[in-house]
């Protein structure tokens, strides 16, 4: 073991930086950096100690430390020795050097993608773990050496003029010398196992092999596989080749740094030393290079990351190739055998045996539903991409459009909407369409767009009209993009009406924009009018009502709102228009009234509700006549309805509204004055909305939970909640959060 590998060992146990240690020792960066670099092996003793004294060792290391201070390196007798210097920052891979350590003898496989450290991984744990090797360390390139059997024997010592001339005889010499031996042989870049059997140290020894390829075919090996760093530990690595001055002058901009570098450590060593050897350049300056060039910005000196993805896509079938090239169209990072086939125009058996060719080099990683392409590998097969996959882009973003479409119907339709019906590509069950929609549906604005570029604006109406359910249960801002662009495709009147309509709702209910929303309902209702086009009539006169509530037109809203009731054309419509009504009329100051809609409309879809349409309407009559039972003062009867709700909700797996009726099931609570479930509901339902991303419900809890505070005069929780809810709205930052920011702030100060 050298005195620098030690060094690097108790300064990560230690917990400390190269900075942090010279800071507690007085010895400079340089000198620590040389040290564990291997460069100075024997540093003064001076040095030693004050190194010692600042990693705050027990006797037994230290004694260790000053023993390899003294000698170099801890010498054996007539040990081979080939190991190249180790890399003194390899950071983010502590696990993988323990799993490798834990392999007393055998064999051990690094696998993964190229730029992933392989060899500098390989090359340390070989350094760590040279005491338990007397009869030395062994390192042969195969990428780089045209005779590796031949190099081995050399470095065993044997003349040049005694290595027999045939591989047989090299074979049998190399097996006599190593007999009995304990050596620690490194095999770098490995292309078959035919390589290692045939290279590979007795079984008394350690062989650590490096691969692109998985090398399945190698049995009872143990497997390392290495992936990108995560985020905080390429910052690391970026601040030890930069200075932490420079990344902590600008820590967005490094942020930004190593995610255009996927996380790669070869990408990051190649961004590092760009900016090292130009000490004047900021930081975001690299970034907006990488921006405009990624790749090709990611070369320094010989170190080149297009050249290295290159070397594992060289040696693969044509059809594999042209999988991964056709992968460049793909939207998002994930690829299914179906998906592939469309893109490469073949079946799908070989398309998966392309996937798996191309998981073998690490240029895809399998997962739970198939394959996914992350970060650079992705922008090196974009890249590959011209004018002939045309076609194959098309097709591409027909399929998953028509894929849109079968799982969007599995959830039911309203009015005009039920026009669109299931193509082909059915799905076999509800939860396997939902599973899909879940996976796609940030990616549907990109998809939309790209596939009204390329002409396919059938296919965008009718998937987005098929959407019109799915995107009520699982509501976000993505559905106003989405809707927005989808106009464009909407050829038909009746196809533009339930466009507009989903558009008016998402304004409505999830931008919380009720006037933008009415201008739009407006607009779809007088194309309804002018072109005879009114299946879809009731559902924009229904939302409309609820824009006009939201402005505070109720008279308005309970006029429209009759009007919708009496133009819907399924009782099951008609039944949730109906207590739409309810919900009105509680705003009205109508709680009985409201009351006794909800409780019948509730009755008639009890009858009735199976589907997920259905339920979600159930749900829902079921919360708001929660909330109607708070106000006439049965709040144990209203617990009872949002809690029938969080059954129905959970059967429909709404994640959204199961939190809502946990947050109205928690204002129950504490209108019966039991806060301590008060508190557990509103507790479990800002968890909830945190999960999901929804930032207005999250800050309105948290409002709910400082009001329970108060209640019980516990003013610290109270502050702290009202803090919460102040970042969350600068977090946020929306109109609507900036209001409820500045009553925050208001109370605050009150407090």
């Amino acid at each position: 073991m050298m005195f620098g590998a030690r060094l690097v060992q108790h300064r990560r146990n230690a917990g400390l930086s190269q900075e942090e240690l010279s800071e507690r020792s007085g010895v400079s960066v340089r000198a620590i950096s040389d040290m564990e670099r291997g460069r100075a092996r024997s540093p003064q003793r001076r040095t030693t100690e004050a190194l010692l004294d600042a990693l705050g060792l027990g006797e037994r290391d230290r004694a260790e430390l000053r023993r390899l201070a003294r000698t170099g390196r801890v010498t054996q007798a007539s040990p081979v020795w080939s190991l190249p210097m180790y890399v003194a920052d390899l950071i983010g891979r502590d696990a993988e050097l323990d799993a490798i350590a834990k392999t007393p003898h055998g064999l051990v496989v690094v696998h993964g993608a190229a730029g992933t450290g392989k060899t500098s991984l390989a090359v340390m744990a070989a350094h760590l773990l040279e005491g338990r090797f007397p009869d030395g360390q062994l390192f042969i390139d195969l990428e780089g050496s045209a005779r590796p059997l031949q190099r081995l024997l050399k470095d065993l010592g044997v003349p040049a003029e005694h290595v027999p001339e045939d591989g047989h005889g090299q074979k049998r010499l190399y097996r006599s010398l190593v007999a009995g031996k304990r050596l620690l042989l490194v095999l770098d870049g490995v292309s078959t196992e035919e390589e290692v059997r045939t290279l590979q140290a007795d079984l008394g020894c350690l062989t650590i092999v490096t691969s692109r390829r998985r090398l399945a075919g190698l049995a009872g090996a143990a497997r390392v596989r290495l992936g990108g760093l995560t985020e905080p530990c390429a910052t690391e690595l970026l601040a030890s080749i930069v200075g932490l001055e420079r990344v902590q002058a600008d820590p967005g901009s490094a942020r930004d740094l190593v995610r255009l570098c996927g996380m790669s450590p070869l990408a990051l060593r190649i961004a590092g030393n760009r900016l090292a050897s130009r000490p004047r350049w900021p930081v975001r300056h690299l970034v907006e290079q990488l921006q405009e060039r990624r790749l090709a910005a990611l070369t320094a000196g010989d170190l080149d990351v297009r050249g290295a993805f290159e070397v594992s896509l060289a040696h693969l079938p044509e059809t594999a190739r042209r999988v991964f090239r056709r992968l460049g169209l793909l939207v998002g990072t994930h690829v299914t055998p179906g998906l592939a086939a469309v893109l490469a125009g073949t079946s799908a058996a070989e398309a998966e045996q392309a996937l798996e060719e191309l998981t073998d080099v690490s240029l895809l990683d399998p997962d739970d539903h198939g394959y996914a392409m992350h970060g650079l590998v992705r922008t090196f097969a974009h890249g590959l991409i011209d004018e002939t996959d045309a076609d194959a882009d098309r097709a591409m973003l027909a399929w998953l459009l028509e894929r849109t479409s079968a799982a969007g119907v599995l959830f039911g339709q309203t009015g005009d909407a039920r026009r669109v019906t299931a193509g082909a590509q059915a799905f076999p069950d509800v939860a396997t369409g939902r599973r899909w929609l879940d996976e796609h549906r940030d990616l549907l604005p990109e998809i939309v767009a790209r596939a009204q570029a390329r002409g396919l604006h059938d296919h965008v109406a009718r998937a987005v009209i098929a959407l019109s359910h799915y995107s009520a249960i699982e509501p976000g801002l993505v559905w106003e993009r989405v809707y927005r662009l989808a106009l464009a495709s909407a050829r038909e009147p009746w196809q533009e009406i339930v466009v507009l309509g989903q558009l008016g709702w998402a304004l409505f209910d999830v931008a919380h924009a009720p006037g933008p929303a009415l201008e739009v309902l407006t607009r779809a209702a007088g194309i309804a009018e002018r072109t005879g086009e009114t299946g879809h009539l009731g559902w924009i006169w229904l939302i409309a009502s609820a824009a006009h509530s939201g402005l505070g037109d109720f008279d308005e809203a309970e006029r429209v709102c009759l009007k919708a009731i009496g133009s819907m054309r399924e009782p099951m419509d008609e039944h949730y228009a109906r207590s739409v009504l309810g919900v009105l009329w509680r705003l009205m100051n109508r709680p009985i009234a409201a009351v006794t809609a909800h409780e019948e409309v509730a009755e008639q879809q009890r009858a009735y509700a199976t589907s997920i349409y259905e339920l979600s309407a159930l749900g829902r009559t079921l919360g708001w006549l929660g909330l109607a039972l708070i106000d006439v003062d049965r709040p144990d009867d209203a617990v009872a309805a949002l809690t029938e709700a969080e059954d129905v909700y959970r059967r429909a797996r709404m994640a959204s509204w199961l939190a809502r009726t946990r947050w109205h099931r928690g204002l129950a609570h504490r209108a019966a004055d039991r806060l301590g479930a008060s508190d557990d509901d509103l507790g479990q339902a800002l968890a909830a909305f945190r999960a999901i991303g929804d930032g207005l419900a999250e800050i309105e809890i948290l409002r709910e939970l400082a009001e329970n505070a108060n209640t019980q005069n516990d003013q610290t929780t109270y502050q702290r909640h009202l803090r919460d809810a102040l970042a969350a709205c600068e977090r946020w930052d929306t109109d609507v959060t900036r209001e409820i920011a500045a009553a925050v702030r208001e109370r605050l100060t009150g407090a």
